[in-house]
């Protein structure tokens, strides 16, 4: 249900005539929050001022009752003047610029335009709130994108955890606070039997110690490549998931970072990193159930 404050339902109520506005507030995921107002003057309402930016329109917003989901098309009008973040704006909206935006769609309403862009609407009321979903069509003038209710969330069939016996982090990432670059190992390729997948080195780490890692090649043919790491056994002999466009040398160096199976025992004697360890393992097995 949409709600609106006293002084706007006793002016709406009252009034023999009004004008409106649509205000339109995008809340980028990444920071920064983007106000257009559905007018030729800037307005300003509930504190924040909604400039003359790409002219947005909509083709309305249809309510149910229920848990329906509600969706609605906005059209965006912008050319070489219009820009966020320095980019023209349909180069940001095809560089996704908007996903996992915040959108919501406010309605101003005032008893005449001069009060309107000066005074600032008597009130308004949030016509529609969600998020963005998709951009449907964009062209050399205007972009069509559509934006869904926050409903829309529920339609997701997994939470974002699960319960698994491996750990739900990537080694290395913000949750897991592993810091891989004090982690890095110079070494250099070995003479021996020499492949575009595998090859000998005098890496000084336990067998295994890069495995799941990264080798990133510092000199020879394959300088600036890298690569993730299969196999590593106790004779120093790398084995790579994927090959290399050409076999290395003997004297060839690289830098070779751990790599994690996610499991409890890892994270523990190879990491010491257990405060962070996000895996279960100890919930049992669907098939330990039994039925009474």
């Amino acid at each position: 249900m949409k709600t609106a404050s006293p002084a706007l339902t006793d002016f709406l109520l009252t009034a023999q005539s009004y004008v409106r506005a649509d205000l339109y507030t995008f809340t980028l995921n990444g920071g920064g929050v983007l106000r257009y107002a559905s007018s030729d003057a800037p307005i300003t309402a509930n504190g924040v001022t909604f400039g003359l930016g790409p002219l947005c329109q909509d083709g309305g917003v249809k309510s149910q009752r229920g848990v329906q989901v509600s969706t609605v098309d906005i059209t965006i009008y912008a050319d070489e003047r219009h820009t966020v973040e320095g980019e023209q704006f349909f180069d940001f909206v095809e560089a996704l610029g908007l996903d996992g935006a915040a959108i919501r769609i406010e309605r101003a309403f005032a008893a005449s335009w001069a009060d309107m862009t000066t005074k600032g609407p008597v009130g308004t009321y949030i016509r529609f709130s969600g998020r963005f979903s998709e951009a449907k069509t964009l062209g050399q003038t205007a972009v069509v994108i559509t934006a869904a209710s926050w409903l829309d969330l529920l339609s997701v069939n997994m939470p974002p955890d699960l319960y698994q016996t491996s750990c739900l982090n990537a080694l290395g990432d913000a949750k897991c606070g592993v810091n891989l670059s004090a982690l890095a190992v110079s070494a250099a390729v070995t003479a021996g039997a020499i492949t575009t997948s595998s090859f000998p080195c005098n890496l000084a780490r336990a067998a295994g110690w890069c495995a799941l890692g990264v080798v990133a090649f510092t000199s020879g043919v394959n300088a600036g490549l890298s690569r993730t790491v299969k196999s590593q056994d106790d004779t120093g002999l790398i084995t790579l998931v994927t090959p290399l466009p050409q076999p290395p040398a003997a004297g060839d160096a690289f830098t070779a970072t751990p790599g994690c199976d996610l499991s409890m025992a890892t994270c523990q004697t190879k990491f010491a990193n257990l405060t962070r360890f996000r895996g279960h393992p100890f919930v049992p097995a669907p098939t330990l159930g039994v039925a009474t």
